[in-house]
């Protein structure tokens, strides 16, 4: 376990749609941190640090619509401080700087593609590449973050179930984004995506599975898993569910439904001062203690990528 938290922020680049994204990236150093201001966040990090000696795991982030790379940087300041580089794309056109694509096909072809440059990223970066191993790398995604590791891991994504939601009778108690859906008109059709050999296990909180409920599209997913679901989100049992019918071997499957939890529960808590801006991602269901439950989560989450990668603690 390292004492403290080396910080980074490059950019990655998508030479084939001319696309530039920026990426935070955490490790393990030994270089003493200071408190650094990420917008309305302090962090305690050591900007630039030098990586200490060994190689270690990668964990990458992926956050929901809307999102940026500091929706889970409390994890991933966890992670990096017990022996994982963590890097935290700010996915474009799909951020809280620019959302555009939010609930597209085009969106969904962008997410995995930009998580497999990101992480080509991190194994070319001069600092990093001799301290990261190329053998582990894990994925956490958050909402839309979740497909975007199934989609690496190995998912077959097709909008063909998603389309037949959307064209049920408009009911009350339905997501909103059903409506961005049908305003965006999309059309049943695969979702042209590849997946990343070097994925070698993905947790999944909250996920949007709704592109992976065709028969056989989680076939060639065959990584451990960590499935949190949330219990007053969107049917968080038929998202098990999806999961559990889809994958080939159910023993690679850890899952759960976090009681009284919302959607967004699993995002870093936010400052008080700013919870009013922040909106729905802030609040959580009456009595859920978001602060509380990050403490339990964020070692949850670090045992099962310490057990599939093997890790010594």
């Amino acid at each position: 376990m390292s004492k403290f938290v080396g910080c980074n922020k490059v950019e990655a680049f998508d030479k084939e749609n001319a696309i530039t994204f920026p990426l935070l990236i955490m490790y393990p150093t030994n270089a003493a941190s200071t408190p650094v201001a990420f917008g309305p966040f302090s962090l305690d990090v050591a900007m630039n640090a030098p990586v200490p000696y060994g190689r270690f795991p990668l964990v990458m982030i992926s956050h929901g619509s809307g999102g940026s790379y500091l929706t889970h940087r409390t994890l991933a300041m966890h992670l990096a401080k017990n022996g994982f580089v963590v890097c935290m794309p700010e996915h474009p056109f799909n951020n809280r700087h620019n959302n555009e694509l939010q609930y597209t096909v085009q969106n969904m072809i962008y997410r995995p593609r930009h998580l497999r440059l990101a992480i080509d990223g991190v194994f070319s970066h001069e600092q990093l590449k001799d301290h990261t191993a190329f053998e582990s790398v894990a994925v956490i995604g958050h909402s839309v973050g979740g497909y975007t590791a199934l989609a690496l891991a190995g998912g077959i994504p097709h909008t063909q179930a998603l389309v037949e939601l959307c064209q049920k009778p408009v009911s009350a108690d339905e997501p909103y984004w059903f409506s961005l859906l049908r305003k965006n008109g999309i059309t049943s059709q695969p979702i042209a995506v590849t997946a990343d050999e070097r994925v070698r296990a993905i947790v999944l909180l909250a996920p949007d599975v709704s592109l992976f409920m065709s028969e056989g599209a989680l076939r060639n997913v065959r990584v451990p898993i960590l499935l949190l679901a949330a219990e007053k989100d969107y049917k968080p049992l038929e998202t098990i569910e999806v999961v559990i019918n889809g994958i080939p071997d159910r023993s690679q499957l850890t899952h759960k439904v976090v009681e009284n939890a919302g959607h967004y529960s699993f995002l870093s808590p936010f400052p008080e001062s700013i919870k009013n801006r922040v909106g729905d991602a802030a609040k959580d269901p009456e009595g859920f203690d978001r602060e509380q439950f990050h403490q339990e989560l964020n070692p949850e989450i670090l045992s099962f990528l310490r057990k599939a990668f093997a890790v010594d603690q």
